[in-house]
Order: C-alpha cells, then sequence, then structure tokens
C-alpha cells in the first residue's frame, strides 16, 4: 500500500512526525517558526523538507505556487497543533493578510488550499472553554463545509503508552465517506482522572481506566515512573551526564525506547535556587509527598493559605509506580510533581521526553531551557503513533491489526 504523505504544520520539535513515521506515514513537509525547535526538527527528520515560516507567510507562498511546497493532490494527511489565542472566527473569504486572522483560521486555510484525504488538529483542552469552544466549533462547521467528515475527541496520552497524564483535543477529519477517521482505540490502562476547561465538550473525553473494560479489548498495563526513568544514570542538582547507558534496560518499556541509541544525550538538569533545594532537602520520600510535608517555615505562604486539600502535587516529588503530572515547557516545581522520586533535584531534559514517550535517539537542541520548552510543548509521539495507525485505518490498511498486536506483545514481554 502506498505511503501516505503529510504536511505537519506548527510542528514543534516534531514528537506527532515521530510517530506518525513510527508507524510508516510519510513526513515530507513541516513548518515551525521557532527557531530551536526548528533546529531540532531538521536534525532528527532528515527526510523532510521544513519551512520556518510565519503560518500566514506559508499559506502566502502556497496561494503563489512556490514550487518548493506541496499543492492539491500531493499531501495526503495534514496535522498540526496551531496556538488558539485570538481567535475571531473562520472566514473563508477572508484576505491572507487580514490582521484579525488566526491560526486556527489560517489551519484551516491550508487544509481548503491542500485538500487532503485525511486532516488532523490537536490542541490543549483548554481551546473547548474559550469563547464556549468558538474555535473547534467553527473548524468543525468549517470543515464540513468543504466535504469532510469531522468529529472532536479528548484524549488521554497515559492510555496510549506515556507515563503522564496528559488529556489533549484531537479534531479528525476524512474526506472518505466510507471510513471515517475515529479515535484510536486505547492500549493502556491509566489512573481515573478528568481533564479541565472541557466547556460543554464533557461526552467528546474518551475515558478508561482499569484493566477490563466491557468496550475496550484487556487493557496492558499503565507505563509507570520506573518504567519511563528507572534506568537513566545519576546526576546532581544541576548536573548533567551523557555517555553510555550504565544500567541495563530491566522493561520492555525501555528496551523500545533505547532501540537505536548506544548511549543517554539531554540528560541535563536546571539548578534549583537555594529555597527551592532546602524545600527539597526536607521533603520526604514517600508516595504523594508534596508541600504540606515540608516543615512550617518552608511551605509557600500562598499555598499554605489554601488549605492542605488542595494543589497536592505541588513540590511534589515523584512516585516509582505513579506517572508523571503533565509535562510542562519547565519542571518548575510550584506547578507540579517534578522532583525525582529519590535525588535531590527536579527531573532532567531526557527525563521529560522519556515521560513523553520519544525515543533516546532524538537529539534536542538550544539551550536548556529551550530544550525543556520543546519537550513539554510537543505531542506524545506514543499518541502520533496512535493516530498514524488510525489514519492507516482509516485509509483501508488491513495490515494495522498486526502491529498493534505484535505492539501489545512486546509491552508483555
Amino acid at each position: 500500500m502506498k505511503r501516505l504523505s503529510v504536511l505537519d504544520l506548527f510542528a514543534g520539535c516534531g514528537g506527532l512526525s515521530v510517530g506518525l513515521e513510527q508507524v510508516g506515514l510519510d513526513v515530507r513537509w513541516a513548518n515551525e517558526f521557532w527557531t530551536p525547535a526548528a533546529q531540532t526538527y531538521s536534525y532528527n527528520h532528515l527526510q523532510t523538507l521544513i519551512f520556518q515560516d510565519d503560518a500566514n507567510q506559508l499559506l502566502k507562498r502556497m496561494l503563489d505556487r512556490d514550487s518548493l511546497l506541496p499543492s492539491r493532490g500531493d499531501v495526503d494527511v495534514v496535522v498540526g497543533g496551531p496556538p488558539c489565542q485570538g481567535f475571531c472566527g473562520i472566514n473563508r473569504f477572508r484576505d491572507v493578510d487580514d490582521p484579525r486572522n488566526s491560526l486556527v483560521e489560517t489551519f484551516f486555510r491550508i487544509v481548503e488550499v491542500l485538500q487532503p484525504r485525511f486532516v488532523v488538529m490537536e490542541n490543549v483542552s483548554g481551546i473547548l472553554s474559550l469563547e464556549q469552544g468558538k474555535a473547534v466549533h467553527e473548524l468543525l462547521a468549517s470543515l464540513r463545509e468543504i466535504g469532510y467528515q469531522a468529529d472532536l475527541f479528548v484524549l488521554q496520552a497515559g492510555t496510549y503508552g506515556v507515563a503522564q497524564t496528559r488529556w489533549r483535543v484531537f479534531v479528525l477529519g476524512s474526506r472518505d465517506v466510507e471510513l471515517r477517521l475515529t479515535y484510536p482505540t486505547p492500549l493502556h490502562a491509566f489512573p481515573k482522572n478528568r481533564p479541565l476547561d472541557v466547556g460543554s465538550f464533557k461526552s467528546n473525553i474518551i475515558k478508561v481506566s482499569s484493566l477490563e473494560s466491557d468496550f475496550f479489548e484487556t487493557l496492558l498495563p499503565a507505563v509507570t515512573v520506573r518504567d519511563a526513568i528507572g534506568d537513566l544514570p545519576r546526576i546532581e542538582n544541576g548536573g548533567s551526564f551523557q555517555g553510555p547507558y550504565d544500567l541495563e534496560a530491566s522493561r520492555s518499556w525501555q528496551v523500545r525506547i533505547r532501540s537505536g541509541s548506544k548511549q543517554v544525550t539531554d540528560h541535563d538538569t536546571i539548578r534549583l535556587g537555594q529555597a527551592n533545594q532546602e524545600r527539597l532537602e526536607h521533603l520526604p520520600f514517600k508516595t504523594g509527598s508534596c508541600w504540606v510535608d515540608l516543615p512550617t517555615e518552608l511551605q509557600p505562604k500562598n499555598l499554605a493559605k489554601l488549605g492542605e486539600k488542595r494543589y497536592f502535587s505541588r513540590f511534589g516529588r515523584l512516585d516509582w509506580e505513579g506517572y508523571f503530572t503533565t509535562i510542562t515547557n519547565k519542571p518548575e516545581p510550584y506547578w507540579g510533581r517534578f522532583f525525582h522520586p529519590e535525588q535531590q533535584r527536579v527531573v532532567s531534559v531526557r527525563e521529560c521526553a522519556r515521560a513523553q514517550g520519544f525515543p533516546d535517539s532524538f537529539r534536542f537542541h538550544g539551550p536548556l531551557r529551550a530544550r525543556y520548552a520543546q519537550v513539554g510543548n510537543a505531542v506524545p509521539p506514543p499518541l502520533g503513533r496512535a493516530i498514524g495507525w488510525e489514519i492507516r485505518r482509516a485509509a483501508g490498511d488491513i495490515t494495522v491489526d498486526e502491529e498493534v498486536e505484535a505492539y501489545r506483545r512486546q509491552m508483555q514481554a
């Protein structure tokens, strides 16, 4: 079967592209405006032609028939995660230079120009509560107006094989009448929790919380923090390590994530300031420890005013048998569990990348904080892989189930 060609817009460092490529999609073109992320993307995707344009400028070039850019008929799948700030409504006839244009609108306009078979838009759950979900309501309506079957789903990345709670919104569209693109079936169990800011879209949440379900097949166990980072070398506060692995991979997930790599890279961590380092040194090595376990004089005053039952993950230590809180663009202890389970430091870039499911062969470029940000802004590759399988299934590829079953067997080994 012919490989499906992909254009990745707002590509970041390439997490979604990695997942799609892992299941055989051909990511031929990508666009990313931020230089550090574009450099990382270029280094890790040698077969992809990457552009570093403002998205509206890219659209203009496309309308001007720039020979370097794809045109209608070249692209099977358009994917991307446009920022939703400043959304004011999709107007198909608005001039490309109109300052009211939003990046969601630009994403739609590129889809309209290229007319791919499939469309995948990813975003944070906050887009569903922004102006009562106006952006996604109008995007869905606009896609349907130009001939797409389009649906919205809220997916938990943890159910697709990452050791992290991460809810994300996906708009999935297909021009195929008979085979509709839908959400991928969850593969892993994951502790029950709920996304924030979904507004009126609660029925669009795909839920799964146990090993047995009436709806899904028997699920694989959740990926734990120990699965994800338990084999990485020890480093100190503000420390760094690059070199061969010093421990054997002891778990199936570790074997898979190490494939194609002979050494650890990007195992670098920011140095905590004196106040936070003192807090960490007083934080117990126990499940669920967080700011409420600190001596009174070390508890953040604004959190202490709110009471012990709130914000229990802040200034928290990770649990080996638990999972990561949502990886953000910097491991700031105030906002979540970013302290290592048994070392006196925050998690490294590589540990955040492992929490996102990036293979160890993937290298990040730029200053330390820029690398953290690239990881935190990315789509987890295992989630991209699951979406890629579903795209192939919607295209009529009957071999997908065999690959999914092979993944199950590998994770059970």
